[in-house]
């Protein structure tokens, strides 16, 4: 499936929903980015790509980034220290378990919503939002690359998160 096949079947309206929802209740930041690149390892370009998208500058470091690769068929779900410290990769494999299941049936959205809700889900339970105050740090449109200039690399050291494929 291409970048733009993906995009257009994807409901983005009802994934920034679910992450205006999950952050809601947490001081959490969630991001989803979808490339147009084919990526034979979609781990370490969801490290770069966190790097490059600023995630781990939060103050609590409890970013999470939902890359997906549709070009590949594969996805990676990734977070940073102060979330997988609480969650582990335990977390990870049951976001990307609901993610992988829905997109075997090609239930593009419900795999993408289903991930940011159980991730959200976590997010509250160990970083919940306590008032008023919390700031979005994170921009929670969809990121996508079009094929245009690539983001700068990052020397992050991020390892937290999971993979799969949409096979």
């Amino acid at each position: 499936m291409t970048h733009d096949e993906f995009n257009a079947l994807l409901n983005e309206p009802a994934v920034v929903g679910a992450i205006r929802e999950a952050e809601a209740r947490s001081t959490g930041e969630i991001r989803v980015l979808v490339t147009h690149l084919a990526v034979d390892d979609p781990m370490a370009e969801a490290r770069r790509r966190f790097a490059a998208l600023g995630m781990e500058k939060t103050a609590a470091r409890n970013g999470v980034l939902v890359f997906i690769a549709p070009k590949s068929q594969t996805f990676a779900i990734l977070g940073d220290s102060g979330i997988h410290g609480c969650g582990g990769d335990a977390l990870w494999a049951g976001a990307a378990a609901v993610m992988a299941e829905a997109f075997r049936a090609e239930r593009w959205t419900d795999g993408v919503v289903g991930a940011i809700r159980r991730v959200g889900e976590a997010l509250a339970r160990h970083f919940p939002r306590t008032g008023a105050d919390d700031v979005n740090e994170l921009p929670d449109a969809i990121a996508r690359d079009h094929g245009g200039a690539a983001e700068p690399e990052s020397g992050s050291s991020t390892d937290n998160g999971t993979g799969g494929r949409s096979e």
